[in-house]
């Protein structure tokens, strides 16, 4: 049976307020609330950790998530602490890369399939799609395996602009559709997406769809 919990975003909103908003309903109920952290999308995979560690002070105590310098007990370990999974933004690529070669990938998507929550911004909802060919980012770290968590039905783009911007993303969206027919979601900035098992829901801001069936006009999706 199906357990997925999570909470999707481009932007994690001033003050980590997104974030943190979600992040409390996941909380509430547990008698030592730990988050692990996982900013391994960051050039630097302990970034931030001390700022974290103290947006989330009253809330709950944070543990680091290191693919590069733990070792993959030590990381195991971690994940049967925690009650959440939180993972922020960076480059998509240098993350889905770090993970696959601590051989994380199966493993962290089974423990969210299980009921661990999971709370990611910009390149950590990206990472939930079927794949991770829509982010924006440079394939840095070499990464010849481009498949992501597959918790949700789609590919994710991140930060569509609401303006002509558009345009652009669009074509490289339709580029991707050439070779591929995975649905697009696209998250503008403002956008929050909450997931429940099979049950997907924009709980704020804009996403547009683009279906991959080809000819067909991205649509806005209704909250």
């Amino acid at each position: 049976m199906s357990l997925i919990r999570l909470d999707l975003m481009a932007t994690p909103g001033d003050g980590l307020r997104r974030v943190l908003a979600v992040s409390r309903r996941h909380l509430a109920s547990a008698l030592r609330p730990c988050v692990g952290y996982l900013p391994a999308a960051a050039l630097d995979p302990t970034f931030l950790l001390d700022e974290t560690r103290a947006s989330f002070s009253e809330i709950a105590s944070v543990e680091l998530v290191d693919p590069v310098s733990m070792d993959r007990a030590s990381i195991l370990r971690v994940l049967d602490r925690i009650t959440l999974l939180y993972v922020p933004g960076g480059n998509t690529f240098v993350l889905a890369d770090r993970l696959q070669q601590a051989r994380l990938m199966a493993e962290v998507a089974q423990r969210i399939r299980d009921g661990l929550p999971y709370v990611g911004f910009s390149a950590g909802a990206v990472l939930c799609g079927l794949d991770i060919l829509n982010s924006n980012d440079n394939n840095a770290s070499g990464g010849r395996d481009f498949e992501g968590l597959g918790l949700v039905p789609f590919s994710l783009n991140v930060h569509y602009p609401a303006d002509d911007a558009q345009v652009e993303r669009d074509e490289r969206i339709a580029a991707y559709h050439a070779f591929h027919t995975v649905p697009v979601l696209a998250l503008e900035d403002d956008a929050c997406l909450h997931v429940e098992d099979s049950r997907i829901t924009l709980v704020e801001g804009a996403a547009w769809l683009f279906d991959g069936s080809g000819g067909r006009a991205p649509y806005q999706v209704a909250r």
